[in-house]
């Protein structure tokens, strides 16, 4: 088998119709498809019951209950087969001959990781891999979003994963610790000029929330805690020379939560408790950064709020405006 293609789902009904019609209609034939269901409640297991009994090539996989993004990759990177593997989002969708792209060019340069061009959906940006020579180091200083759906692997790189890490839950900055391990144990990484992969931003697993609570907060938090505590732990073992670097990335998670939860908090109350939710927790820069940077935006993000020409600020882009403090 040549490709394993990993798709977890949680609650998606109705919203998997592009993703499992793309791997139907892919031009290469030596693959297969593992879903993960990740305790669905939804009718979702149910359903890819009946697709995965009519498929050969497809199989799920079914958790009793939500363990989390996270362990869902985890399950199908244990049951995976393929001496290469691409993960898929089961709100996404690739290109007719993603795979068979991508085999040619794992045979041609023997590559680890192979990185390709992504397209923005309903937007129709297109995202091409940007060039660094260190990999580990541009993620982890922000510079490359650290999605793992925007490369394809070569199954050593898993096998290392599994033997290195265990699954924990996490369901956000899971793609920051799997990005960390899978560069960490990859050697030759290369890019593809082409498109493969349509992310859509505006629906399903992909969407940001607006909704800001201390409970939806201080759940963000834990997940990226233990993304965090499990970045460390792999770094300091296998990659100390970027521990300082590991430690910034990981500031950075807390400060994307605390970002995300004030420019959608009610009022001024929301914002000071949860301000001091990382005081308290001994994230003294996190404290500083929302007081001294997101505050101020706090109030011109309000004040524009119905301004028809305002539109919702990309939290991405607001971290490329606002330096490390």
């Amino acid at each position: 088998m040549y490709f394993s293609v990993l798709v977890p789902v949680y609650n998606q009904m109705g919203k998997m119709d592009k993703c499992i019609d793309s791997l139907k209609n892919q031009t290469l034939e030596d693959f297969e498809v593992i879903f993960v269901d990740d305790g669905s409640t939804d009718g979702s297991a149910e359903f890819l019951d009946e697709l995965c009994d009519k498929h050969d090539n497809f199989s799920v996989y079914h958790h009793e209950s939500n363990k989390s993004l996270t362990a869902a990759r985890f399950t199908g990177m244990e049951h995976a087969t393929g001496s290469h593997i691409f993960f898929l989002d089961s709100d996404d969708f690739i290109e007719q001959t993603a795979l068979e792209d991508l085999k040619k060019e794992f045979d041609s340069t023997g590559s680890d990781i192979i990185r390709f061009g992504v397209v923005m959906e309903p937007m129709g940006v297109t995202v091409m891999p940007p060039e660094t020579d260190d990999f580990l180091s541009s993620f982890m200083k922000g510079e490359i979003p650290p999605a793992i759906w925007k490369n394809a692997y070569d199954a050593s790189v898993i096998k290392a994963t599994l033997e290195k890490c265990s699954t924990f839950y996490c369901n956000m900055g899971e793609d920051s610790f799997f990005s960390t391990v899978f560069f960490g144990n990859a050697d030759v990484v290369t890019s593809l000029n082409k498109v493969l992969y349509h992310y859509d931003a505006l629906s399903g697993m992909s969407q940001t929330s607006q909704v800001s609570t201390m409970s939806k907060l201080k759940k963000d938090y834990e997940s990226a805690h233990a993304s965090g505590q499990n970045i460390l732990r792999f770094i300091k073992k296998y990659k100390p020379e970027y521990l300082e670097l590991a430690q910034k990335s990981i500031r950075h998670m807390y400060r994307y939560i605390l970002c995300q939860n004030i420019l959608y908090a009610k009022d001024c109350l929301d914002v000071s408790s949860y301000l001091n939710f990382f005081r308290e927790k001994g994230e003294n820069l996190v404290y500083e950064f929302g007081c001294k940077e997101l505050i101020p935006y706090k109030v011109k993000f309000d004040l524009k709020r119905n301004d028809e020409r305002f539109s919702d600020i990309e939290l991405e882009e607001l971290f490329t405006l606002l330096p490390e403090k």
